[in-house]
């Protein structure tokens, strides 16, 4: 029993009642203050991530001015740019399969954890073991990296599992938008401790350490957070879902028992999700290749244009320097990047926001590129082109990106998708980091632009290629888990075409059949026409069905129905072919009688198809309408053939027998094909109803 709330819509096959209660309440309730909360608590754990992985850009030419005649080799100075990195990768993947296997709730604190204890070890980096401290600081970056990679697949999904349907995209990236004001809060946190510490040995150390605080204070509130009913549901727990969606959207569920628990192997999940996999990963591997190259080493880069003339300063004024145009960048383009995402989103979708993201970035990197010699004199020109790059990652790839894992994939293997995804993302960053080091050194700024605005363009093809849009779909839709849903949303207009097909022939049959001495051959010639249109139909329906993400249940029953349907659609061309054939120049009433129950039956079929629709928004009366009317004439068909048969028997002459027990059974034939239909409709309503 459901209160509070609308009616429930049917979810996956076998699932009960309860469960499609406890999601329908999820995507239809109002964004409220729960929801708000786990944005301050996912979000925290990317404003802490931001400011973690970003702040070395700032440590790293400190620790060059730090050392010895700047003698940090190339190679550590990479490892220190990229451990960080490598540690996500590895966090991402294992926090994100933890995540599907324990559930997300057990597991969400310990990332931050990790965070703070590594963010602390980093601050304190000294010589232990024979190990130098660039060493030391390299391995806890490493440690660092793993728990700042496991927020990722964690913060999306919790986030993703909670949002109604309508908000969804806006709620999943204001979490993501968090990082944006690490950045600024790192690039600030960074000028003010340089500015006022004693000396650089204690600001790196400080500008390190302090990344642990916003960790600190949140780990206490994801340890409190309930676990999502989308996997508690999948865990077979209807009770502990309903309870949770009681607390946070008050409406109200009285579950009758628990669901069946999901299980899916994982070769079949890699066998149907693969593409989806290839297409959220390589994206993210691309954008990340663009995004960290510049992010991390803003610093060299501005320093490289002649920002603010940096290179003629002291170490520690270059640091203030270029610390204070990090700031800028942050605040003038990512910050506001990120929030035009949040903003946009779900009007205009992830996949425009996406392709138009990655085209506005290659496009500025190829002006950068070709135009370097011009820009590079002018600066104000240059830092606008170039801040181009930092809104335009945030407003689309580098937020959907983040965002598209999160829906795609199903229940359980969401955080594992959305794991194996940002891992893809974060060697992009490695990639990034060393191949920005060799090419700086060999060709120089102008050529990394050039082979920056490729990847970009190759996000840009991919990302049209590859990636569905998501926008106002259920998560059980977009991921196939709600077969129905699939069934209605992607076949619905094809399967209604052909029943109108099915009309059309059927109303030109009994016009054959009321007047077959008038241009009969024309007559026929129109049904053989329509006959082959259904053909097409049904043939565009298979194509359709080859999509490799749909599951058996759907491909058995839309090929049923699109089977069927031109079955019926055959049956009336073989009796047009027969009037022919035979000569019929006159009718017989209950010949008009078989075509008006053939008309009628077909008429009752085509509402069944809309009554799918109304099945999906839990509202299944028209559909059993259609099934009762349908099985009614076909019972009435076959008592007319039955008494047709008796009397026909009676005649003497064996052709005019064998001639009109022919027509009589070819359309009584049509009334079975017709009831065939319904015997889908019927397994989709025991399985999909209210109540069932």
């Amino acid at each position: 029993m459901l209160s509070g709330g609308s009616p429930p819509a049917p979810t996956a096959d076998g699932t009960s009642t309860d469960s499609r209660q406890i999601l329908n309440a999820l995507d239809s309730a109002r964004v409220q203050r729960f929801h708000f909360r786990t944005i301050i608590v996912a979000g925290m754990g990317f404003f802490s991530d931001a400011y973690d992985l970003f702040v070395i850009s700032l440590v790293l030419p400190i620790l060059v001015a730090l050392a010895p005649g700047g003698a940090i080799g190339k190679t550590e100075l990479a490892f220190l740019g990229s451990s960080a990195l490598m540690g996500a990768a590895v966090g991402q993947v294992l926090f994100g399969w933890l995540g599907d296997r324990l559930g997300r709730r057990k597991v969400y604190g310990l990332t931050l954890t990790v965070m703070a204890i590594a963010a602390v070890g980093s601050a304190l980096s000294v010589p232990v073991a024979g190990l130098s401290t660039v060493t030391v600081l390299i391995l806890w970056r490493f440690v660092l990296g793993v728990g700042v990679g496991g927020d990722y697949p964690l913060s999306a999904t919790i986030m993703s599992e909670y949002s109604n349907v309508q908000s969804r995209g806006r709620l999943v990236a204001s979490v993501f938008a968090m990082q944006g004001f690490g950045l600024l809060v790192g690039a600030g946190t960074s000028l003010a401790v340089v500015f006022l510490a004693p000396s650089l040995n204690i600001a790196w150390r400080l500008i390190l350490g302090l990344g642990a605080v916003p960790a600190l204070v949140t780990i206490y509130y994801r340890i409190r957070m309930p676990e999502t009913p989308r996997f508690s549901l999948a865990q077979g727990q209807a009770g502990e879902a309903a309870k949770t969606i009681g607390s946070i959207t008050g409406v109200t569920v009285r579950p009758t028992g628990n669901s069946r628990a999901t299980r899916v192997p994982v070769r079949q999940f890699l066998r149907t999700y693969g593409l989806l996999i290839f297409g959220t990963a390589s994206t993210w591997f691309l954008l990340d290749v663009a995004f960290y190259s510049t992010n991390i080493f803003n610093p060299l880069i501005l320093k490289e244009i002649g920002f603010a003339n940096a290179a003629s300063y002291p170490p520690l004024q270059q640091v203030r320097l270029l610390a204070t145009g990090n700031v800028l960048i942050a605040l003038v383009a990512s910050v506001p990047g990120y929030w035009a995402a949040v903003a946009l989103i779900d009007r205009v979708g992830r996949r425009p926001l996406q392709y138009i993201g990655f085209g506005v970035m290659a496009a500025s990197f190829l002006t950068l590129s070709f135009g370097w010699g011009t820009l590079v004199g002018i600066l104000p020109a240059f830092l606008a082109v170039y801040g181009l790059t930092f809104f335009f990652a945030n407003f689309g790839p580098n937020t959907t990106t983040f965002v598209y894992p999160s829906e795609v994939f199903p229940t359980m293997y969401r955080t594992t998708g959305h794991g194996i995804a940002a891992a893809a993302g974060k060697i992009g960053a490695v990639v990034a980091v060393f191949v920005f080091a060799s090419f700086y050194a060999v060709y120089g700024l102008p050529w990394f632009f050039g082979v920056l605005a490729i990847v970009s363009f190759l996000g840009l093809l991919l990302t049209i290629a590859l990636l569905p849009e998501t926008s106002q779909r259920s998560l059980e839709d977009v991921s196939g888990e709600d077969e129905l849903s699939v069934l209605v949303r992607r076949f619905s207009t094809y399967l209604r075409s052909l029943s109108l097909t099915a009309q059309q022939a059927a109303f030109a049959l009994r016009e054959l059949i009321d007047d077959p001495s008038t241009d009969r051959d024309a007559k026929v010639a129109r049904i053989t026409a329509i006959e082959h249109s259904a053909d097409e139909e049904v043939h565009r329906i298979f194509i359709e069905l080859n999509n490799r993400r749909l599951s058996s249940d759907v491909r058995t029953e839309v090929g049923r129905l699109a089977s069927a349907l031109d079955d019926i659609v055959d049956g009336i061309e073989s009796v047009s072919a027969r009037v022919k054939t035979y000569g019929l120049v006159r009718s017989r009433d209950e010949l008009r009688r078989f075509a008006d129950i053939v008309v009628e039956s077909v008429e009752d079929v085509s509402n069944g198809i809309l009554g799918l629709d109304e099945l999906y928004r839990g509202a299944p009366a028209n559909l059993n309408h259609a099934i009762v009317e349908v099985n009614r004439l076909e019972n009435e068909a076959d008592d007319l053939l039955r008494d047709l048969l008796e009397k026909l028997f009676a005649e003497r002459d064996p052709i005019e027998i064998l001639k009109w027990k022919d027509f009589y059974e070819r359309l009584e034939v049509i009334t079975d094909r017709c009831e065939d239909v319904t015997d889908v409709f019927q397994d989709l309503e025991v399985r999909y109803a209210p109540g069932a």
